[in-house]
């Protein structure tokens, strides 16, 4: 990937997360709600934001993921992240997480700005071929889960002590929503927008 590619939105602007962005991303997740289904723990040190800002931008550089940080377009002030956490080149499939400042829950910031990495990882822009996007979602996650189904994303089944994080086994809920389908509902939008 030559340059790290910026998306928008009516409200936000989605681009590259910085060493600049290393407070706004400690203040993140070092939010116990924030981090509550999240398979880190809570950060204590901003060294932990940089060193996830750092490891992220590498990955990215090696096409191996693709996050972006969440600003309102107004102001420029970070309120989040979310991205591609991996592809799967061998399965033309895009692994999608997303965290927002607790400030900004429930004002469809994540629906704005998840509903642009989906346009980008279905586009040719999109370092890698995506034919499916998954989602994974922790038991007891319903704005997750909310968020996904308003996205068209379908439940495929639970996943069941499929992950081990902050000392426990956890079952999780498998979403995916496939380009075809994806393509089916904007067209279906475009016809009711008439």
């Amino acid at each position: 990937m030559n340059s790290f590619p910026t998306l928008s939105s009516e409200r936000l602007v989605l681009n590259e997360t910085t060493a600049d962005d290393a407070q706004a991303v400690f203040e993140l997740f070092s939010d116990k709600r924030v981090t509550e289904y999240y398979d880190l723990d809570v950060f204590d040190s901003i060294g932990q934001a940089l060193d996830l800002i750092e490891g992220d931008s590498k990955k990215a550089l090696d096409n191996q993921m693709l996050r972006w940080a969440v600003r309102e377009k107004t102001s420029g002030d970070y309120i989040g992240g979310c991205g591609i956490n991996r592809f799967e080149p061998e399965r033309h499939v895009a692994v999608i997480g997303y965290e927002f400042h607790r400030e900004f829950w429930g004002k469809g910031y994540a629906t704005e700005a998840i509903s642009a990495v989906i346009e980008f990882a279905f586009s040719s822009s999109c370092p890698k071929k995506v034919n499916r996007i998954e989602a994974y979602t922790m038991q007891g996650n319903l704005a997750s889960e909310s968020l996904l189904h308003k996205l068209g994303f379908k439940a495929e089944g639970i996943l069941r002590e499929h992950s081990f994080w902050k000392g426990q086994y956890h079952d999780l809920t498998l979403f995916s929503l496939l380009k075809k389908d994806h393509i089916a509902q904007n067209n279906e939008q475009k016809i009711m927008d008439r």
